[in-house]
């Protein structure tokens, strides 16, 4: 078993990872290449990309069902990793998106999200948080198998934009005295900072069985008021509500103010954005000859993600959107089969589960099934891995009464996947 199982081993587990971008509950988007670490050779780089397109769209609005497009949008992940050594000790440096994710509202009613409490109706949002990482492994050869220690630094930077719907001020009067209101969008940009945070965990191995068992811990990152600017626009024409009926009235359209015109700058800021902290279990064994079996375990603390405000100072005022989640903590598992078919070929399937952080507050992540599969051709020093995924989304549905801005429900959506990458060992 030995010879085709240590072909096998390396590609599944990395295949395993790279697509569980794809099934990651919350924001979680891609984590470093560790795996990296255990390649043979003095010398391993790798890089590779994936695509996500998850299908997530609105049934219903406040009671109203319809058929809008989808809120969320594809994107793609790219990774590198590049390792130094070999035996007793490896280290290796590695890029990856941590955290992201984007949402457009435009194809709603109104072109945007129902109005919130604060008066602002969220049009657009999209966020990311880079990581870079150095992560060493320190091994004992001993009788029973190889024991390892691994530990490393990253940081993480967070960047942020979002434009939403909502009126302003015009410092004019109109019939009756009501003031002139006139429709804006207004577009903030805010970012923070690389912070640091830490990895640490140990694994075994046993290369007689092609067994591998890891514990990985990340830390948790504190992006602390995360700041920038901001500018509001006109939409449309100016208007007035009507002080006896509370209806809008439009007036006539004016020179001073064509649609497009900037109203006001000034600057944005958050509350602490925090990337929540995890642990990452992973394990490989060989079950028959150039046969793995596979799995994963990853816990990562998403109750620590209650609700974002963003907040804009201008002269003519100051105005505050708030993105409620008030999420659960995530649970992803995955357990697959790997087979080698010869000493260039092998492959790996694997079935997924991610329970849903949503409680109600927002009903994006709920839980996801997945079925994915991969395929490594090495040759010499070369190999080249792909991958697919295509997941299940169950239904949902958000209320006022669990903290929500409005009333919606989603159905049962569908996310798709694909992987490829390319590792050089030297």
């Amino acid at each position: 078993m030995l010879k085709l199982s240590k072909i096998l081993g390396s590609a599944s587990l990395l295949t395993l990872a790279s697509l569980s971008a794809a099934q990651a509950g919350g924001f979680q988007r891609s984590t470093a290449d560790t795996d990296i670490l255990y390649e043979p050779g003095m010398v391993s780089m790798r890089t590779g990309m994936t695509y996500v397109s998850p299908e997530r769209g609105f049934d219903s609005i406040n009671g109203v069902s319809g058929s809008w497009n989808n809120y969320t949008g594809s994107y793609n992940l790219p990774t590198a990793s590049l390792k130094f050594g070999d035996g007793p000790v490896a280290c290796a440096g590695s890029y990856a998106e941590s955290f992201a994710a984007e949402a457009d509202y435009s194809s709603l009613p109104g072109g945007a999200q129902p109005i919130s409490t604060t008066g602002s109706r969220v049009q657009s949002l999209e966020f990311n948080s880079n990581e870079w990482s150095a992560t060493c492994r320190l091994s004992y050869e001993a009788d029973v198998g190889r024991f390892s220690l691994l530990a490393g630094l990253f940081v993480e930077d967070f960047n942020f934009q979002g434009t939403s719907l909502g009126a302003a001020p015009t410092g004019r009067t109109g019939p009756g005295g009501a003031p002139v209101l006139v429709p804006v969008a207004l577009s903030v940009d805010t970012s923070n900072s690389y912070e640091t945070g830490y990895r640490v965990g140990f694994a075994y191995e046993k290369p007689e069985i092609a067994l591998r068992a890891q514990v990985l811990y990340r830390s948790e990152i504190k992006h602390d008021r995360p700041e920038g600017t901001g500018y509001a626009v006109t939409t449309g024409d100016a208007f007035i509500i009507n002080p006896a009926t509370g209806g809008t009235v439009i007036l006539p359209p004016s020179p001073l103010l064509p649609v497009g015109t900037q109203v006001s700058s000034g600057t944005a800021f958050q509350n602490t954005v925090i990337s929540p902290q995890s642990l990452y279990v992973n394990f490989q064994t060989g079950i028959a000859e150039g046969t793995l079996l596979v799995g994963s375990f990853r816990w990562t603390d998403w109750s620590t993600n209650r609700n974002v405000l963003t907040s804009y100072v201008s002269a003519i005022g100051t105005s505050v959107n708030n993105s409620p989640y008030y999420w659960d903590d995530g649970y992803t598992a995955t357990i697959g089969i790997g087979k080698a078919f010869n000493e260039n070929i092998s492959g790996l399937v694997t079935l997924g589960y991610d329970s849903g952080v949503s409680t109600g507050a927002e009903t994006t992540y709920t839980d996801l099934y997945s079925l994915s599969g991969g395929l490594s051709f090495k040759q010499g020093f070369g190999e080249i891995r792909f991958g697919g995924l295509v997941g299940y989304w169950t239904s949902g549905s958000q209320s006022v009464a669990n903290g929500a801005i409005f009333d919606a429900t989603v159905g049962n959506d569908w996310v798709f996947a694909g992987n490829a990458s390319i590792k050089l060992t030297f």
